[in-house]
Parts: structure tokens; sequence; C-alpha cells
């Protein structure tokens, strides 16, 4: 058996002391937190009802203030924006008694939003009032513009030793969601989820977790549905072998979805028929004509017919720049002059119409909102204009 060297028995002795002699924290604190002074521990304390939330769900906080004094409670979420929870529009008055103080308060609730992370909620119960932390007139909730470690310099200046104390309390936010991985027979199906488009197949879709209906559209082929539903966590096979498509009388085969929209101007009306939400044909009257044109001068008869041909680009899942281009055609006649003198009875005048062509150009945005979708644009014609629409 070997045996320890004295020097070796006090090299351990040593290092055993100087271990103990570190002082232990329980927790760190986080960034955006004030530390609170020895002399304030203690005086109050936080909790929260769960230490998970998605977002969307609603959080219950409790404070326990063994004090009186003015409470101050925000929160700092995974991206470090501030938000001052009380006081706020609904609680404007910061001082509390002693006792338990639960949020929300009467009138409001509090729900969690994005993104997902860690989230902190900070408690400060002073002796006086903390200006910094006062309530705004115009929003419900403060948002405070500044980093958190930013907040804990200036509070840290602006307070007094012992005259505060300090809890805070963390839950994490997260979105259940599973992948559907979606392949096609053949490939190149669009993908739509509840409706909004995802793409073509195959793809490898995040969903979140619940019910989604997917369906899948190819041009001359069945459309195919499949309800899932995702649990956390889950990964789902969707293999859609598309059937085609049944002649109708006439061999002609199911074509891709179109749509049909109307918009409107100032002093025109439009409409405009297309496929699959890519491309279209528009028409508009614009209503120009002259009702009493002076003799001798030349007048428009009868409205502006406007031909265009747009295409929908889309540069987000439910957004489209919509570009077109065509013509204008205005009928154009002169007005006679009569002959002082001459009976307007004995001839009959009749004015040559003339047909002039313009150029026209179109720029506009349209949003996807399912099976409907808005319009707005600028036409070189007929000024702003702005449209609805729905898709078969």
């Amino acid at each position: 058996m070997n045996r320890a060297s004295p020097v070796s028995l006090l090299l351990v002795l040593i290092t055993l002391v100087f271990v103990a002699s570190i002082p232990s924290y329980c927790e760190i604190a986080p960034a955006g937190v004030l530390p609170t002074p020895a002399t304030g521990e203690g005086a109050i304390s936080i909790s929260l009802d769960s230490d998970t939330y998605a977002p969307g769900d609603r959080i219950k906080i409790r404070v326990e203030a063994k004090s009186a004094g003015f409470l101050y409670l925000y929160d700092i979420d995974p991206a470090g924006a501030i938000t001052l929870l009380y006081p706020n529009r609904y609680q404007p008055d910061a001082s509390v008694s002693p006792g338990i103080i639960s949020l929300p308060g009467a009138g409001y609730h509090l729900v969690v939003g994005g993104p997902e992370g860690l989230e902190t909620v900070v408690a400060i119960l002073a002796q006086a009032p903390i200006d910094q932390l006062s309530p705004s007139s115009k929003e419900a909730f403060r948002p405070l513009d500044m980093k958190p470690q930013a907040l804990v310099t200036e509070l840290s200046t602006a307070l007094a030793p012992t005259t505060w104390t300090s809890a805070w309390a963390q839950f994490t936010v997260y979105q259940p969601k599973g992948i559907v991985h979606i392949e096609s027979q053949p490939t190149g199906a669009r993908i739509r989820v509840n409706g909004h488009d995802r793409g073509l197949a195959p793809n490898d879709l995040i969903l979140p977790a619940g019910k989604a209906k997917v369906t899948l559209i190819k041009s001359g082929y069945e459309p195919f549905s499949e309800t899932v539903v995702l649990h956390d966590q889950d990964m789902i096979d969707i293999d859609a072998r598309l059937q085609a498509a049944m002649p109708y009388p006439g061999n002609y085969a199911v074509s891709l979805p179109i749509f049909f929209g109307v918009d409107v101007g100032m002093d025109s009306i439009g409409m405009e028929i297309g496929i699959a939400h890519a491309v279209g044909i528009a028409t508009a009257l614009r209503f120009t004509g002259d009702a009493a044109p002076a003799p001798g001068e030349t007048y428009n008869y009868g409205p502006e017919l406007d031909l265009d041909l747009r295409l929908h680009l889309h540069v987000a899942e439910r957004v489209a720049v919509v570009l077109g281009g065509g013509i204008g055609l205005q009928n154009t006649a002169l007005a006679p002059t009569v002959t002082d003198g001459m009976s307007a009875l004995a001839i009959t005048i009749e004015s040559d119409v003339e047909t002039e062509l313009f150029p026209s150009f179109v720029l506009g945005l349209d949003v996807d909102l399912g099976y409907a979708s808005i319009f707005a644009g600028y036409h070189l014609r007929r000024g702003f204009i702005f449209g609805v629409g729905i898709q078969f």
C-alpha cells in the first residue's frame, strides 16, 4: 500500500479550506436583474403558474411583499425587449401593502408572445417611487427602449442603497411543433396547409402542434388532402400519389385553379380573370366621354377601354407584386359646326369617329387571404385602383 506524504496531505487540506471559503450562490442573476442589497434580501418574492409557456398562452404572476412600498414589475423577453408590466394603465398606482399581489388584475390578462427562449420577470419593491419605471399615459404596458444591462445601470445609479429589494423568476417560451415530410408523385405539386401556400413538394415543413389540413394541387391531377394531428417532436410522412383528373366532356382536362377579381378607381371600374393566381387578363372602363362638346372641337366619344396582361410575382408566402401592361383605346370625334342660316333638319351631320391608342402600365401589391385576396396599385391610365378577388 502506498502512503501519502505529509506534503501531499497539506496541499489537500489547503485546497479544501480554499474551496470552503468561496461564497456559494444558489443562482446567478441574468442580464437585466437588479442585484438585491444584502440588507434587503427576503422582503419580496415572485412566482409563476408554470415554468413553460407556448406563444399565445396566458400567464399569471404572484408577488409577495413582506413590507409596504412601491412595487415595479418588468418583463425581459428572449430578444432582450423590456416591457413594464406593473404599474400599468389598469393599475397605475405602484404603492402596495404587505401581502400577496396577483397579476393580471381586473380588466386585462397577460399573454406570452415570442420569440422562443428564456424569458425573465423582475420585481422591485422600493421605499420611494422610481421615476424611471413610471407607467405610460398612452400605452397599456409601457415598453422600455433600452438594453437590459443599461436599465440595471440606470436603476443602480438612481436608487440609494438599502432602500429597495428585488426578486426574479424565469420561464421558457416554447411552441410545441413537429416536422411533416411531404412528397408527391409526380413531384412539383403545390402544398397548402390550412389554406396557406407552403411551396412545392417534396418539402419538409415545421408546423405547430395540433391539427393541420395538408392539400396538394397539380395541374391535370385530382387534389389530394389529408388532415394530420401533430404532437410535440412528431415526425410525420405524407406520400401523396396523385390521380389523373377525369376529363370533362370534350376531352378537356381539369385546369389550374382560377381567380376572379374586380377593382375600382376614381373614374373607372375593372375586372381581372387569371390562372393559379400567377397570370391574369384585366379589362376596365374609364368614364371619359364628354357630354356637351364645343362645336368644332375634338371630344371623347364614349368611355376609354383598357386591356392589360398582369403577372403576380410572389415575393413572400402570401404577398405578390403585380406587374402589368397593355393599351387603352379611346374613341374621339369632331363636334360639327352648324353654318348660320342652315336648317339643322336639312342635312344630317355625322362625325367621323377615330380610335386613339395609349400605352398603359400597372404596378401593385396583392395579398392572399386564402380563398380571397385584396389588391392595391397604380394604373398609368386609371390612377390609384383598389380591388378584391376570389379563387376557385
